[in-house]
């Protein structure tokens, strides 16, 4: 591949989101002192003074300078001068002796007389500690606060609350011929009216026991994918603390799903929101003749339309044009067919990067964490098919008439969000899809073409665009005054971006910038009282727990934040039938939110939160007035996930 060198300037594309989002950002309200902000928070000139002793109160010093490593050098994964001790490069050594470069990126022991190097952070993703490659969110071998007295705890372990839910949610809400999961409505039955009260009455079958075959309704929306993704990821993390075969049978299921969420929509790489197959109670498509405005195309591709396919294998709509089904509406040259295995099946078009947030970080943690061959080859061929659609398409999601999705474009000037926020999907994306599929065009792609190792690939389309990595710190999430206008969508996105670049990325200068990304510009924002570090939202923590810069140079482990995640596992409900709250009559308003409701000055106690589909997507500040509603079991992954990650990472011993 030829390559030409970047534009000597990129001021204009940088400019516009400077104008755009510096107004938003920069709203009124009050200032925190800095003295009050975490210290790898500081300005340099503010935080030059504090102490570097590596305590948890002390500055870290840099972990790469701009001035001295370039980017483009060290891309290769070749170390920079002085990454290796001297004694790295002495013969005669000390038979038996092992030891680690300055940075614990490389591991050295003396065998037969030579030095042998292992270089764990570019071969294993690791960090060496004693002369030995570790994980690096083992290194030190912390053991973290359980949280033991927290108001609102549940009388039930952690570990058995994970027991119930893993169990209510194989059992109930996940019908074996949909292949993924959902909250549900229980059918109501008939019981014996109370003394008084005229009949009839009825009752919802007891959760503990009930089954899928109970269920009145399934709670099918727009953003399924993301939802059941969510639950994958969690039954991924799960699998590779226990090795469960209730877990793998319940990973293959679901992954069946993705593959046919995948399938339905005829084009290789994209998913559909939304899927429903003929014939099963409680979910069913649109009605084509009552409801025809729902397959009826979109002329501005702003709203998700439902597509049909019939028996002839094809995909129907109702053109907007002439009000007529066909199966080649305006802008449409030919059909799209072949498709006669989902006869009978409604999909529902233009996904989203929502959507793809829940898919990839569930795709990824299989990728990382289930050795089993099958399941193996699918999540290698649905990474491989996302990676390829969107090098194939510079970087867009293109759905089934040919025509970009909404929400799907990726490349980071393209103002579909934050410059930080697109980098960090874009590279993540590309770069589990390179690793999984093992293919040199899509390395070449990540490296050349987003990383621009030797400057912007030849036929790059973006000329304003320069090495993604140098992006990421423009995340610019906190919008408003103190951020109460922030977008909770975007936290929940740039989070699962994050985690799987630092998780998938083994050059320590990238790694390290997505490191600071992460700390600077979204857990520990400064100046910013509602940064993320203080909301006690333990599916965050436990990845700034484990994916946080650690080792030498580092302020430590995530102490804080690792057993206020835990404290938040303890009050999460162990059921999720919703009981009356209201917590509008108990928090004052403080805050206009983004959607013109009020948000409360601190963030809420979960166990006084109204139950939620995924409660950690949202925004904690949200006072909320919630009926009681036994009839309605959410679905739970948003306990699971976080659980079964805070296990894996050695946060949450098995006995909590």
């Amino acid at each position: 591949m030829r390559y030409r060198r970047p534009l000597a300037s990129r001021v204009p594309g940088f400019l516009r989101w400077v104008v755009l989002l510096v107004p938003l950002a920069c709203g009124g309200g009050e200032t925190t002192d800095l003295r009050d902000v975490p210290p790898t928070d500081l300005p340099a000139e503010a935080a030059q003074d504090l102490p570097r002793d590596g305590g948890s109160d002390a500055l870290p010093d840099p972990v790469l300078d701009d001035g001295d490593r370039d980017l483009q050098a060290d891309a290769s994964g070749d170390p920079a001068p002085g990454d290796l001790t001297d004694a790295a490069e002495t013969a005669g050594c000390e038979e038996g002796t092992a030891w680690c470069s300055e940075d614990a990126y490389r591991a050295f022991a003396c065998t037969g007389g030579a030095v042998v190097e292992t270089r764990c952070m570019e071969d294993q993703g690791r960090l060496c500690e004693a002369g030995a490659c570790v994980d690096p969110w083992a290194y030190g071998s912390p053991v973290f606060g359980t949280c033991p007295d927290v108001p609102g705890a549940t009388p039930e372990t952690l570990a058995d609350k994970a027991a119930d839910y893993d169990a209510i949610a194989r059992r109930l809400h996940i019908h074996p011929d949909l292949r993924w999961i959902m909250s549900v409505t229980l059918r109501k039955e008939e019981v014996t009216c109370p003394e008084g009260v005229p009949p009839p009455c009825h009752a919802p079958p007891d959760p503990d026991h009930a089954t899928w075959q109970d269920v009145a309704q399934w709670h099918s929306g727009e953003n399924d994918g993301l939802w059941s993704a969510l639950y994958l990821a969690s039954q991924a993390f799960r699998y590779a603390v226990t090795r469960s075969d209730e877990a793998l049978d319940t990973i293959r299921l679901l992954l069946a799903g993705e593959v046919t969420r995948m399938r339905v929509t005829g084009v290789p790489g994209v998913f559909t929101r939304q899927f429903i197959p003929p014939g099963i109670p409680g979910i069913a498509c649109p009605d084509p003749e009552t409801q025809k405005e729902a397959y009826t195309t979109d002329a501005e591709k702003d709203d998700n339309r439902w597509v049909q396919v019939r028996d002839d294998g094809c995909l129907w709509v109702v053109d907007r044009t002439t009000g007529q089904w066909t199966t080649t509406p305006a802008g449409v040259d030919t059909p799209r067919c072949g498709l006669q295995e989902f006869a009978g099946w409604c999909w529902l078009d233009n996904v989203s990067q929502d959507e793809y947030a829940g898919h990839m970080l569930a795709l990824g943690a299989l990728w990382r964490l289930v050795d089993d061959p099958e399941v193996r080859s699918t999540v290698q061929d649905l990474l491989t098919q996302v990676a390829w659609h969107l090098k194939q398409h510079d970087l867009y999601f293109v759905d089934w008439d040919g025509r970009q999705t909404e929400h799907g474009r990726l490349h980071a000037l393209s103002f579909a969000d934050t410059p930080g926020f697109l980098s960090a999907m874009s590279m993540a994306y590309i770069l589990l899809g390179a690793e999984a599929s093992g293919d040199a065009a899509l390395r070449a792609y990540y490296d050349e073409c987003l990383v621009q190792t030797h400057g912007q690939c030849e036929g790059w389309p973006y000329p304003d665009e320069g090495p993604y990595p140098d992006y990421l710190p423009m995340m610019w999430l906190y919008v408003g005054p103190e951020g109460c206008l922030s977008n909770y969508n975007n936290f929940s996105m740039v989070f699962s971006s994050l985690q799987l670049l630092i998780w998938f990325e083994r050059n320590p200068v990238i790694r390290a910038r997505a490191q600071e990304a992460f700390d600077r510009n979204f857990m520990r924002e400064s100046n910013q009282p509602r940064a993320l570090i203080v909301q006690r939202n333990p599916w965050f923590n436990f990845g700034w727990g484990a994916f946080k810069a650690l080792g030498p140079g580092s302020d430590g482990p995530a102490w804080q934040a690792v057993e206020e995640g835990i404290c938040s596992l303890r009050q999460f409900p162990a059921r999720k039938v919703q009981a009356a709250r209201d917590t509008e009559s108990i928090y004052p308003p403080y805050c206009k939110q983004r959607n013109g409701d009020m948000a409360a000055e601190q963030v809420i106690p979960v166990h006084e939160r109204c139950v939620s589909t995924f409660e950690w997507w949202g925004d904690p500040y949200d006072r909320e007035v919630c009926p009681e509603d036994p009839w309605t079991v959410k679905m739970p992954a948003d306990y699971l996930l976080p659980y079964w990650m805070g296990r894996y990472f050695g946060f949450i011993p098995e006995s909590l």
